[in-house]
């Protein structure tokens, strides 16, 4: 009565969710990787162990969402502008850890005596790998190692010659035959869907988050997106793992880095899908079935080896050619013996067509487990010792404590993204302040109103990973309360709203921005946000004549470094000719890894020129000094750029 009830669908899904809550705890008591605690649950609850849960379409369905949740999170965390850098040396390790493991698996395909098409399956299935360790590099934050993307590019090239493998063999077992039109159609549909998804997707997704600003429909995109290239990549007779780490890749040159939308869609595959995938790897296979005859313990020794020294061969010779450390090779290993999500989908195949038998079967199902398991324990000894390139430790200081003043909930989610999205490039926090007036009868009333109107900043966020401390602030004038909190909270920058005009009663950019910017040694950030963070392409720093001193500009120029990186999308400086060579030898020293494009500012800057750049451009223009200084440089430039352009404009200045 009991596993009756386990097989319906709130019993299943109570001991779904029971085993992925309970077994990682009890594995990582043990020192082992919550990964593998899943996978050993998923084999006791399965059909070989006590047959709460049966191998049907339901848990088959939701795994193999987990598994295009999987391989969607790794293109997401590839840092897009290191894996171009690293392109060529993740096809260099893509075509080593490929060739060897099928080699070697073709090789021991001849000795077990399959015809040519189940070896050179055989091989195949040896010749990708999962990137089943992935979450273990991304709770120790080390996603953005070089080895790391090396590994990571190379899986897609690996999963994609396997399935064109695949492809062909099964061609050939229909009894078209392997025929050279065949394999150009392929490969030539491969190329215009990559390009399709790599290209195509970003451009479309600025255009729905320009026109379309609420979080849900934006959360709902990048999910229709993912399965819209899963489902296109098994329509022209590939995996829908490969259409799904495109998807990843593409979605990452989409959105803002530490994106909320993008950490939605994270959370929902990180809690729930990537875990059933894992528990449903334990559940198909049978830990005992290496005891049922000597030759399953023959067969299952020699897919082992395989497996393993195939694998470590080629990871080897990469760190040898690119002289990566210890702790690098060792996780460049790691991540790419495990054998799960394009292998099990072959060996499946392989059975039910008939080249493989049920002793090859059952001996690879048991070599999965045990990559599976020694996978995840390699990666956590070894990934903790690896050095991210790119960790901006110069930007920390200024982007490590902002600081925005709320006067509004609803108008003042935008300057929250933005200094959520600073902070997060140095994993610093936001601090959100809202000042009520010390005066008056009812300052008591007013300041509660505040309070609950901070409350409301962080419900709109709806981000679990943004550290924001909510400070509500009683003070003489809104300005005063904003400069005490800076000083008190140690804020290193101050992040404010501007609408981009002013009044007769206002100087320069407003009476309060006035106070705060030249009564604070704090740097400001002033913001006229029109447009979604996320449907920006390119961020334009302008630097006129003598704008900033020689002395500031290379902070200058790292914050808007940062400020890009932060967006995801390309810098482009116009500036004054008498920077130009500066800034050249800056951009050597900074040692960038985000896209710029430096340009000469012609004509000093004229805002009626403007009619060429797009509203998806954010143009920042630098402050430096005491107020005479701004507007002797300035003058009424930002006023004018402001009505002459409908995007996203932002004043940064630095006191000194």
């Amino acid at each position: 009565m009991l596993l009756e009830l386990f097989h319906k669908p709130v019993g299943f899904f109570l001991i779904v969710m029971a085993i992925i809550l309970v077994t990682p705890l009890l594995s990582e008591r043990l020192k082992l990787p919550g990964i593998i605690g899943i996978i050993v649950g998923g084999m006791l609850i399965g059909p070989h162990g006590f047959g709460l849960l049966e191998d049907n379409d339901r848990i088959q369905f939701l795994s193999t969402i987990g598994l295009v949740y999987l391989m969607f999170s790794a293109g997401l965390e590839v840092d897009i502008n290191q894996f171009m850098k690293v392109r060529t040396r993740a096809l260099v390790f893509g075509l080593i850890t490929f060739a060897f493991p099928q080699i070697m698996g073709m090789g021991l395909g001849y000795i077990l005596g399959l015809d040519w098409l189940g070896m050179i399956l055989l091989g195949s299935a040896f010749a990708s790998h999962t990137l089943i360790a992935f979450p273990i590099l991304t709770k120790f934050g080390v996603t953005r190692n070089e080895a790391v993307a090396v590994t990571t590019g190379a899986t897609v090239l690996t999963d994609i010659g396997a399935f064109i493998v695949l492809a062909v063999v099964l061609g050939a077992q229909s009894g078209g035959g392997i025929t050279l039109g065949y394999f150009v159609q392929l490969l030539v549909l491969l190329v215009i869907f990559t390009a399709a998804i790599i290209f195509g997707l970003p451009r479309l997704g600025k255009f729905v988050f320009q026109k379309l600003t609420s979080r849900a429909v934006e959360f709902q995109f990048v999910i229709v997106a993912l399965f819209v290239a899963a489902f296109t990549a098994e329509l022209i007779g590939v995996h829908e793992v490969v259409g799904a780490f495109l998807a990843g890749l593409a979605v990452n040159s989409m959105l803002p880095r530490h994106s909320p939308v993008a950490g939605h869609v994270l959370f929902i595959g990180e809690s729930f899908f990537i875990p059933v995938f894992l528990l449903y790897s334990g559940l198909i296979t049978d830990p005992l079935t290496f005891l049922k005859s000597p030759q399953t313990i023959v067969v299952a020794i020699g897919v082992t080896i395989v497996a393993y020294v195939s694998k470590l061969i080629a990871a080897w010779i990469t760190g040898k050619i690119y002289k990566y450390t210890r702790s690098e090779f060792w996780t460049v290993y790691g991540l790419s013996h495990a054998q799960a999500a394009v292998t099990i989908p072959t060996l499946v195949i392989g059975l039910e067509t008939g080249l493989f038998d049920t002793t090859l079967f059952n001996a690879a199902i048991l070599m999965i487990l045990l990559t599976s398991i020694t996978s995840p324990l390699v990666v956590q000894r070894f990934a903790p010792d690896l050095k991210t390139a790119s960790e901006d430790n110069e930007q920390a200081p200024l982007f490590g404590r902002v600081l925005v003043p709320i006067a509004d909930s609803k108008n003042s989610e935008g300057l929250v993204s933005l200094a959520s999205l600073l902070a997060s490039t140095s994993k610093g926090k936001v601090l959100a302040v809202s000042v009520a007036k010390d005066m008056g009868p009812d300052k008591e009333s007013s300041f509660l109103l505040h309070k609950e109107m901070l409350g409301r900043v962080q419900d709109a966020m709806q981000d679990p990973d943004t550290e924001i401390e909510l400070i509500p602030r009683m003070a003489l004038t809104h300005a005063h309360g904003i400069l005490h909190t800076a000083a008190e909270e140690n804020a290193s920058l101050i992040v404010m709203g501007w609408r981009g005009k002013r009044t007769l009663r206002e100087n320069v950019l407003g009476s309060v921005l006035d106070e705060v910017i030249w009564g604070s040694n704090t740097p400001v950030l002033v913001g006229k946000l029109s447009l979604p963070l996320n449907s920006m392409q390119r961020v334009i720093f302008l630097l006129p004549s003598k704008s900033v001193p020689p002395i500031a500009l290379r902070r200058m120029l790292e914050a808007n470094l940062t400020f890009a990186k932060a967006l995801n999308v390309p810098l482009l400086i116009r500036a004054d000719s008498s920077y130009m060579q500066t800034l050249e030898a800056l951009l050597v020293v900074c040692k960038v890894d985000q896209p710029v494009e430096l340009e000469m500012l012609k004509d000093q800057l004229n805002p009626d020129k403007l009619e060429h750049e797009a509203d998806s451009d954010f143009i920042v223009l630098p402050g430096f000094g005491s107020r005479k200084r701004v507007v002797d440089t300035l003058g009424n430039i930002p006023e004018q750029i402001a009505k002459a352009f409908d995007g996203n404009l932002a004043i940064l200045h630095f006191d000194k």
